[in-house]
């Protein structure tokens, strides 16, 4: 059985996508962007993923639109939205009116003609609005409808799950938050393993889903919907293989990266039909920092989410990355070109790497190697030659992680700091895949 390439491209909003785009640059060059079989995406991406695998026949035209699309901003277009406008506008009516009535302001009945001999019902009724916009403000406006009609304007078009290839086949992850897992969704099969295995093993009937006439605005807003903003995606009675089903169960998606920020989750599983034994990984997500300000309950709460994903990512990094069971050439935004070599050399003495990849480089496992012979083998000096400066790096780290626009230079710092990243781990961790000749 031939042994599957997957391609894992973590979330991080716009920027992780542009950052992907150096990745299926760099993939392209190497001739291994058409051998890949799976590409599992989480966030952004997502959005770099759906948009390739939509024009993956023409791989320039790919590459310009995305290019241009990253320069959209998608929150630019919620926001001036007629819905979210008007809203907003009955929101600071009813504050001012409330706050209004309540310090007794005059301008009331003089500007407005308002003349209250008891202003209590007012001020119970803004009140009341108030409270119930504050607790229930998913139901008066939809943030996450607003980034679906945005996301299909600026990249997908209408298209929907059934337009993807068969190959790659493409996996977008989000979290369930009904379930806790992740739910996948693939031109194959939409599903959340809390509904498949775990209902089988006890006894209960399966509850499958059929999203292919789902628009991928849709799958991918799920992917992206990051909590606190955004409301989670709901799937529809439709989507439903028995209708009956959506009497039982209640998904309710929200951004894959609560779960899993690098999309490896599914491509690593050996009981997943999406498992891969070459796999990718493109993380162009926040790096953690390791200094912190905490100056209100927000930045706290934030702190404390980073630190779940960080200790989730490190659990699946010691299970699935650090192993000598699966070639994994990963690779992060704030690498540092030679600390990857170094970091390979320290895999080949710790035993962490599988007998294909050394076979590949002509080394025994924990044999002491010289960096510089490594640097030699895989012709490291002259792909560095493209790469960025130290602080080029800390520049594009600092890049947000949302849905506002690029700037051209932006993207090209990033999609060239990727594609040298790309080949450095490749060459380092799958060089069996590559198939054209390396000049030194």
């Amino acid at each position: 059985m031939k042994s599957k390439i997957g391609l894992a491209l973590s979330g991080g909003g716009y920027r992780a996508a542009a950052f992907h785009l150096g990745t299926f640059r760099k993939l392209k060059e190497l001739g291994i962007l058409d051998q890949v079989d799976v590409i599992s995406t989480i966030s952004g991406g997502s959005i770099a993923g759906a948009f390739y695998c939509l024009n993956k026949d023409n791989f320039q035209s790919f590459d310009d639109q995305l290019v241009n699309a990253l320069q959209k901003s998608t929150i630019k277009r919620i926001l001036i939205s007629w819905s979210i406008l008007l809203q907003l506008l009955m929101f600071l009516f009813v504050l001012i009116l409330y706050f209004g009535l309540c310090f007794n302001i005059d301008f009331w009945a003089t500007d407005f003609g308002f003349c209250f001999e008891s202003n209590n019902w007012y001020k119970l009724f803004a009140l009341l609005y108030l409270f119930i916009f504050l607790i229930f403000h998913f139901k008066f406006i939809s943030l996450t409808n607003l980034k679906i009609k945005a996301y299909n304007k600026i990249f997908f078009k209408g298209k929907m799950l059934c337009c993807l290839p068969d190959k790659p086949e493409l996996v977008m992850n989000a979290t369930n938050l009904s379930t806790g897992t992740l739910f996948s969704f693939s031109k194959r099969k939409s599903s959340d393993s809390s509904y498949l295995e775990a209902r089988k093993s006890s006894g209960l009937e399966e509850i499958e889903f059929n999203c292919n006439n789902m628009p991928i605005a849709k799958v991918v807003a799920s992917s992206t919907c990051v909590p606190f903003a955004f409301d989670p995606v709901k799937i529809e009675r439709h989507f439903f293989v028995n209708p009956e089903h959506f009497e039982l169960v209640s998904p309710r998606l929200i951004d894959g990266g609560i779960y899993d920020n690098q999309g490896i989750h599914k491509i690593t599983q050996k009981n997943s039909s999406y498992y891969c034994s070459n796999i990718i990984v493109s993380d162009g997500s926040q790096p953690f920092e390791f200094t912190f300000s905490g100056y209100n309950i927000g930045s706290v709460f934030y702190r404390s989410v980073d630190l779940m994903m960080r200790r989730i990512k490190t659990m699946q990094f010691i299970r699935d990355v650090y192993s000598d069971k699966t070639n994994v050439a990963y690779y992060s935004l704030n690498f540092e070109y030679t600390g990857m070599v170094n970091g390979f050399v320290n895999a080949v003495l710790n035993r962490n790497l599988t007998k294909d990849v050394l076979d590949s480089h002509g080394y025994q496992s924990g044999q002491i190697i010289d960096p510089e012979c490594v640097k030699a083998k895989i012709g490291y000096y002259s792909i560095v030659s493209n790469g960025l400066l130290e602080s080029e790096v800390i520049e594009i780290s600092k890049i947000g992680t949302n849905l506002t626009s690029l700037r051209p230079e932006q993207i090209a710092s990033l999609s060239r700091h990727a594609s040298v990243l790309t080949e450095i781990s490749v060459r380092l961790y799958l060089p069996h895949l590559i198939t054209e000749q390396l000049t030194v």
